[in-house]
């Protein structure tokens, strides 16, 4: 399947007292980000809660996503780790259920130099024949990956062919698409830069408001695919307040109170990943009511 567009990085769906996997949930959510019109679905992602699953779960939302998606459109598994082995294992068995390719991140707790990264990824690169999504996320594992160590990477393992880039670097972004759009295709994962990157030709965009806004950004890239960057623009101006208020609160959580305010219960975020507060949902509430239903899935 061809990896581009408009990809949602899916949240997990718990149970009430966030004691488990709602697997119902999760295949509401697969089929509604389907209808909604994305390009992709990442699972276990950030916004997905990897961090605080167990290996068990990590792979049982893997098989469930790739199950209930159902060819309809690619599955991409985050399968990082904080070890070479776990991230290998992971890559494994996603690829042993059906998924369409990796996205994988680097460890997150003693934060690699350049050499250690080159080393990892190219360890899981080689154990997989599945493409590889590198996920340059800094703020979260301390590692930021700059353009030459990922156009290495890309020109070492043919496998390596895409890079979610979170690092918020609108410059790094910029470089990426436009110098080495022949070496690696490049995904925008920041909200608040995502018209910019449809402007200036980005593969794609893969962030976690997609989860109730791909509506929105669906429209986005295809007038951005056929040109119409006034589209773009308005659009883009007219949803950054929302995003903007995503980003001012505790992410995920906001992603999942949106989600709710919208008909839509995918749960709670686990302990000790913050909540947002009442007045944060009351934001949220506000901004939503102010944009067009049919921007929200």
């Amino acid at each position: 399947m061809t990896i581009h567009g408009a990809i949602s990085a899916i949240v997990t769906p718990f149970t009430a007292d966030a004691a488990a996997v709602d697997e119902r949930a999760l295949r509401d959510l697969v089929d509604r980000t389907v209808a909604a019109g994305a390009d992709g679905i990442i699972a276990c992602g950030g916004t997905g809660e990897f961090t605080a699953l167990s290996t068990g779960e990590r792979r049982e939302v893997v098989r469930i996503v790739t199950e209930q998606a159902a060819g309809r459109i690619p599955v991409i598994a985050q399968t990082g780790g904080l070890s070479t082995r776990e991230a290998i294992a992971h890559a494994e068995h996603a690829a042993s259920v059906g998924a369409d390719a990796l996205m994988v991140v680097p460890p997150f707790y003693e934060p690699l130099s350049a050499a250690q990264a080159e080393e990892y990824f190219g360890d899981v690169a080689t154990a997989t024949e599945l493409p590889i999504m590198l996920y340059n996320h800094p703020h979260g594992t301390g590692l930021a990956m700059d353009a030459d160590l990922i156009v290495s990477l890309a020109e070492q393992h043919d496998n390596i062919r895409f890079v979610k880039d979170s690092s918020a670097d609108a410059f790094l972004l910029s470089q990426l698409v436009t110098e080495y759009g022949g070496q690696i295709g490049t995904f925008c994962g920041e909200d608040v830069l995502v018209g910019a990157a449809l402007t200036i030709g980005a593969l794609g965009l893969v962030t976690g408001s997609f989860n109730f806004m791909m509506p929105v950004h669906a429209t986005m890239l295809r007038a951005a695919q056929a040109g119409d960057y006034a589209t773009v623009s308005r659009l883009w101006r007219e949803t950054l307040p929302l995003v903007v208020c995503l980003a001012s609160n505790p992410y995920t959580s906001a992603v999942k109170t949106a989600c709710s305010i919208l008909g839509h219960d995918v749960g709670p975020v686990r302990a000790p990943l913050p909540t947002i507060s009442a007045q944060g949902r009351k934001e949220l509430e506000t901004r939503i009511a102010a944009l067009d239903p049919a921007y929200f899935a």
